[in-house]
């Protein structure tokens, strides 16, 4: 089947890091993404020039699709959302087959030390992680199911959830070991009962 030159650059990138993602970025090839997104090569190198800056692309791409699904949406006025919410999306999505973990710091680890514009986008992509998880503790800390600790603290401590979440996720433990961290995680966040 013959490639196309014209095509939507948002489907491009949504192959694209679907490839970075699962294969990394050394075992991910041009290749990879030709054959998986159906663009010819010649199209691909003119819209995005070389591997690397199809890797930024993809990771500004992972930015917005998190932006979108978390961090908008938990940033309303509202103060409905809870920490709790959020981390049963997170483990209902790896449930449904999600095994990748997070993009940014699979990235983070992969080229966040050799590559200084993933550094940088990584770094806005954990700082809006950092934003909508200050809300939900505000929130939460307002309702009285958050104990009062200096909210930086408390941020801090549920990024340290995600990544150990991420970290369980890539080592492949069992669904019911997941949810029971994360249960035991966040009931150390309850205010104290007297």
């Amino acid at each position: 089947m013959p490639r196309s030159r014209e095509f939507r650059p948002e489907e491009v990138l949504d192959a694209a890091l679907e490839l970075f993602w699962s294969k990394g970025y050394k075992a991910c090839s041009m290749a990879d993404v030709v054959k998986e997104s159906g663009v010819a090569r010649y199209g691909l190198y003119q819209a995005f020039k070389d591997k690397d800056q199809l890797y930024y692309a993809t990771l500004k791409r992972y930015h917005q699709r998190l932006h979108d699904y978390f961090i908008k949406p938990y940033c309303g006025q509202s103060g409905d959302h809870s920490l709790s919410e959020h981390f049963d999306l997170v483990l209902q999505a790896l449930s449904d087959g999600d095994r990748n973990g997070c993009f940014a710091h699979q990235a983070a680890i992969e080229r966040g030390a050799d590559d200084e514009k993933v550094r940088s986008i990584v770094s806005s992509i954990f700082e809006d992680t950092k934003t909508a998880y200050r809300l939900l503790i505000r929130n939460g800390i307002n309702k009285g199911v958050i104990r009062r600790m200096p909210v930086e603290d408390l941020v801090t401590y549920v990024m340290g959830i995600q990544r150990a979440l991420i970290t369980m996720t890539k080592q492949r433990c069992s669904e019911q070991e997941r949810r029971d961290y994360v249960r035991c995680a966040l009931n150390l966040l309850r205010p104290a009962q007297h």
